[in-house]
């Protein structure tokens, strides 16, 4: 948790003569399915729809329209159990490289922003994406007579698409469809053989399908 602010608060004061971005995103949750040998499919925890606020650093190859995002972000959502007294929350931090391939515009060397690049908003603004990084779990199991925290961690990767809405100069605003996967388990499953022994099992993995909205600052103008 330190090191997240840490690294936020050093991603504000990078952005401050470069591109600051600001994501908010509504998170659709999916849980891959596990099976335990003998004892068919688990129980896994399904989360509600969530939501993720987001924030990235900006910069780009000099002659070529691929550009770069080192992102940090937290995102929330609850299980979808009936009974209030029973509460399951699902934390996420972690970080993400992102990069964005503007496949129509791939030589397009004016380091502007796209309200300032001459030609068709979708020509211009249309991008690829693809992302990888490190996420970290906390789960809250808050049960009418006591709390479990389990927390877990690991790799992700992904990709999407967005387009590049120009409003002016310093403000640009994209919307995003995207997915990321996560490598590492979420939860902990317990099971026991029928001489009360516990049965090693892998956990669940999380996948998340994502629409959001990125607001870029450009700070930089001096540079165009």
């Amino acid at each position: 948790m330190r090191f997240f602010f840490s690294a936020l608060l050093l991603f504000i004061g990078l952005s401050v003569q470069a591109q600051l971005g600001v994501q908010a995103t509504a998170n659709f949750n999916s849980s891959s399915a596990v099976f335990v040998a003998g004892l068919g499919e688990a129980d896994i925890v399904e989360f509600d729809t969530g939501a993720e606020f987001a924030v990235n650093y900006w910069f780009r190859l000099p002659k070529q329209r691929v550009e770069f995002l080192p992102t940090l972000y937290y995102a929330q959502s609850s299980d979808d159990w009936s009974n209030p007294d029973n509460n399951i929350y699902l934390k996420e931090f972690g970080a993400q490289f992102k990069t964005n391939i503007y496949p129509f515009d791939f030589l397009g060397d004016c380091d502007c922003p796209t309200f300032g690049k001459q030609g068709p908003q979708l020509q211009k603004g249309l991008f690829l994406q693809l992302a990888g990084g490190y996420s970290f779990y906390r789960s809250d199991q808050d049960f009418e007579v006591a709390t479990q925290v389990i927390e877990g961690s690991g790799f992700t990767f992904g990709g999407g698409i967005g387009l590049d809405i120009g409003i002016s100069n310093l403000v640009t605003i994209t919307p995003i469809a995207s997915v990321r996967v996560g490598t590492g388990t979420y939860q902990q499953l317990l099971f026991t053989d029928v001489n009360g022994q516990e049965i090693e099992t892998s956990g669940p993995k999380l996948t998340t399908f994502q629409l959001g909205i990125l607001t870029s600052f450009r700070f930089d103008h001096k540079r165009y």
